[in-house]
């Protein structure tokens, strides 16, 4: 038996301690895109953000009633004093107070204030969710794209392998020109190097699918869908209406709100306030007295010139100068963004066709690869001629990867203008 030669055995030692290295990875885990919405919804950072600033103006909101709840005092207080006259005395005191605002437009008017910055806050986290949602479907569709990719380039590395092989042999053989042998060679080559860049370029859309999740560790993932022409329906006479839920809209609407309340408030300052105040209060020389008294009013209050003789005046119009901006602004974004739901939707329409007839010239290149090999092993073209043809179906091939990926990312941008988030 002769023995096998060291570098062959090196060689196969090498490819089984890699073949023990491949099996020892971890499959990679597949991730549905509703498993994405729902990792995103769970472990994006700017998300969370949002939503925990959604909490807190919950919080401010319902902290805001007090300015309209009574409010009680307790005190207990204890008192010595003397004189070169008199005896020195100690005095002990408990009282309960309380005071509620029976008319006070200021206090109310803070406490709708504080209603419009919540729901002006919802409606950002909202915002928020839409654009994530677009980014994220980006990157789960650029992660198909490229899984597509890799399969798509490993089969031309296969075809032009065979076909570097078969004019290499043609050419040995005498049948084909050098050029021609080299050329081959130097596709073969090609098609090489731009596996490996869609191999590189696969992990780079997983690292950005996972960024979108909120995930920082890197791990190999997979997207599972099918890669396919998207649908959307959408009328154009329904744009107007489709823009009263739009986050944008509805934020600047609610800023739009709080200028309104502002003004409001800032007139409400000449208005006078009307509380009522009671309290009861013992006292006397022991720590838990038995003398009480007790007390009730009103106290009417009309503020003149308290914070000067043109502060109400000025502050009153630069409050409505405020609002007329704020809705000059809520036009302007709404002719803006129907302009741009309006265009988007057209983007797609185009984008969606494209994707559609490229299909059939895809199968079509296909077909006359087909038949372009079997002319060209019967002689009844050149290389050059079979060459030129794989390299339409090539170009259909890549071509058709890219139209569906960008007639999905028109779709998810049309929805995201649209305001479509998350959790829809």
């Amino acid at each position: 038996m002769r023995a096998i030669k060291p570098p062959v055995f090196l060689a196969f030692l090498l490819f089984l301690s890699a073949a023990g290295y491949v099996s020892a990875q971890p499959a990679p885990l597949e991730f549905s895109w509703e498993d994405c919405v729902r990792e995103a919804l769970a472990g994006n950072p700017a998300l969370k953000a949002k939503k925990l600033a959604v909490e807190q103006y919950k919080y401010l909101l319902l902290a805001g009633y007090n300015a309209y709840l009574p409010r009680v005092s307790l005190s207990h207080s204890v008192n010595r004093s003397g004189g070169d006259n008199t005896s020195p005395a100690t005095r002990w005191g408990v009282s309960v107070s309380a005071t509620e605002p029976i008319i006070d437009l200021s206090a109310m008017s803070s406490i709708r204030v504080s209603r419009i910055n919540y729901e002006k806050v919802l409606s950002d986290y909202r915002g928020e969710s839409a654009a994530l949602r677009q980014s994220l479907y980006s990157a789960f569709m650029n992660l198909l794209v490229a899984q597509e990719q890799v399969k798509v380039d490993r089969k031309i590395l296969g075809i032009r392998e065979q076909n570097a092989r078969l004019i290499q042999l043609k050419y040995e053989s005498g049948m084909e020109s050098k050029g021609n042998a080299m050329y081959a060679a130097a596709l073969h080559e090609l098609s090489m190097a731009e596996a490996q860049k869609s191999e590189r370029a696969l992990n780079m859309s997983r690292r950005e699918l996972l960024k979108n999740m909120g995930v920082s560790t890197f791990r190999p993932i997979t997207a599972k869908g099918e890669l396919k022409v998207p649908e959307y329906d959408f009328k154009a006479e329904n744009a107007k209406e489709a823009l009263e839920r739009v986050p944008q809209v509805v934020s600047l609407e609610k800023s739009a709100e709080g200028y309104k309340e502002r003004l409001l408030s800032s007139q409400y300052g000449l208005f006078p306030t009307l509380n009522a105040s009671q309290s009861v209060s013992w006292s006397g020389p022991v720590e838990l007295p038995g003398n009480r008294s007790w007390s009730l009013g009103l106290s009417l209050n009309l503020p003149l010139f308290s914070n000067g003789v043109t502060y109400y005046a000025n502050n009153t119009r630069a409050a409505r100068l405020a609002l007329q901006s704020a809705e000059e602004s809520l036009k302007d974004l709404k002719i803006s963004l129907e302009n741009g739901i309006l265009s988007g939707y057209d983007d797609f329409l185009n984008t969606r066709d494209t994707a559609v007839s490229n299909a059939n010239v895809l199968a079509a290149n296909e077909e006359r690869y087909k038949e372009s090999q079997i002319k060209y092993m019967a002689g009844k073209i050149s290389f050059i001629d079979l060459a030129n043809v794989e390299q339409s179906m090539v170009d259909a091939q890549q071509n058709q990867l890219q139209y569906l990926r960008n007639a999905n990312n028109k779709k998810i941008f049309l929805e995201n203008l649209l305001g479509v988030g998350l959790e829809d």
